[in-house]
């Protein structure tokens, strides 16, 4: 988004969330952020858990549920094609 006052460009944190279910059928919670190019994770148990747990590393398994989430996003204009390809890379790396 650029400011046309000042004429420079306002990066905001970008929140994505998605849920997928565990092997002991309880819905989990996932929430990806990125701010100043940097991917942050953090996932939580619907029911059981109060707070937001941070993640170091996905499982490929996981970067891929979170990619298709993201080209979703892109298919409808949401968001720049470099975020897929940042998690692309990730996956590669992982």
């Amino acid at each position: 988004m650029t400011n046309p006052l000042l004429n420079i460009k306002l990066d905001y944190m970008k929140i994505h969330d998605w849920k997928d279910r565990t092997e002991t059928g309880e819905n989990r919670l996932w929430r990806a952020t990125k701010h100043g190019g940097e991917w942050k994770f953090m996932s939580r148990l619907q029911k059981s858990e109060e707070g937001w747990t941070g993640h170091e590393s996905m499982s490929v398994e996981d970067l891929s549920v979170f990619r298709e989430v993201l080209f979703n996003k892109y298919q409808r204009r949401r968001i720049p094609w470099e975020d897929v390809l940042t998690i692309d890379k990730m996956i590669e790396e992982a």
